[in-house]
């Protein structure tokens, strides 16, 4: 009876032997960027803009601050600038969004951690593309007009948009499923993913869902490589109920899209379907979330690279090659 109890424990050890081991080759490539040198600042510029008192003022923050209006605000001529200071000052003299300037204020009186973050994600990024340069960082409020803007240049965070769950102020007219989302630890995984698209290259005339389901896993996997501390459920904008419902329901995902010959559909309305966020996707189940052609393109993505270990993380996101990505991955669960 012993004997049999002490071989149970050792084929027990070696079965979690194995899942940790396939776990962790499953997962992107951790780097050490330590020796890698950057230099990032970010910049609070909402505290800026709310403590001017006159129109004057806010016309100098905005000379001072050129980066900005020519990029997020996007002015071209004297008139808009005229117009832009109008609304500006409009704001800053808004009861309503002092008070929530006071609640970003209350919220992330602290960003060291979004700034250690962001400067790891970079390091990551300098590793693997040498000539990045690391754009300017600013945070602003633009009293729920737009979450997040990136370019090579200039990164603009929302923090207004990013209060959460018991704020006074909420972005309006959103869906639960897609507000939920905008809470503190999900600026990071946001913006990398909007970065990504400027090394993610994709081949114009594969209109295929599984292009674009690869596509997004490109940028999934892009991502995790850059904030590796960030879990896939946040990552893909799931509960980790839905996120790990889905992990174990995963055969009955790939069966469906084997069933309804998905991979190479083409028609625009079917493949909204499976990569659009929805609350669920009901072709699969209302247990089944949305999106649920990302999380299988990320499955693929991941799977391509544990096989084929001497692929860089630039050599990956260039591949257009849908139908080598596919088949090199092997993907099929159990």
């Amino acid at each position: 009876m012993r004997k049999l109890t002490i071989t149970a424990l050792i084929l027990l050890a070696s079965i979690l032997g194995l899942y940790i081991l396939y776990s962790v080759l499953s997962q992107p490539r951790r780097i050490n960027p330590t020796g890698i040198s950057i230099s990032l600042e970010i910049k609070r510029l909402e505290d800026s803009l709310f403590n001017l008192r006159t129109k004057s003022e806010v016309a100098m923050f905005l000379e001072e601050n050129q980066l900005l209006v020519e990029q997020f605000f996007g002015l071209e001529n004297d008139q808009e600038k005229a117009q832009l200071i109008d609304k500006l000052y409009d704001m800053i003299s808004n009861t309503s969004l002092r008070e929530l300037y006071q609640e970003v204020q209350h919220k992330f009186k602290d960003i060291t951690k979004l700034q250690s973050q962001l400067e790891y994600a970079f390091k990551c990024l300098k590793y693997y593309y040498p000539t990045f340069e690391v754009p300017q960082v600013v945070t602003f409020i633009t009293g729920m007009g737009s979450d997040l803007y990136v370019s090579k240049q200039l990164i603009v965070i929302s923090l207004d948009f990013f209060l959460g769950g018991g704020a006074k102020f909420r972005p309006l007219r959103m869906p639960d499923y897609i507000l939920r989302t905008y809470q503190p630890q999900y600026i990071l995984p946001k913006l990398i993913l909007l970065l990504s698209q400027q090394f993610n290259i994709e081949n114009p005339k594969d209109n295929t869902l599984l292009h674009d389901m690869l596509y997004a896993g490109k940028a999934y996997y892009f991502t995790k490589t850059l904030l590796p501390e960030v879990s896939d459920a946040i990552m893909l904008g799931y509960t980790e109920q839905q996120y790990s419902d889905t992990e174990k329901h995963q055969r009955i995902v790939w069966q469906h899209f084997i069933d309804h010959a998905l991979f190479y559909e083409t028609n625009h309305m079917v493949k909204k379907k499976y990569l659009d966020d929805r609350p669920f996707t009901s072709e699969i189940g209302y247990g089944c979330p949305g999106n649920i052609g990302g999380w299988l393109g990320y499955q693929i993505i991941k799977k391509y690279m544990q096989n084929n270990r001497d692929i860089t993380l630039p050599v990956l996101m260039k591949n257009t090659d849908t139908q080598h990505l596919f088949t090199q991955a092997k993907y099929k669960p159990k």
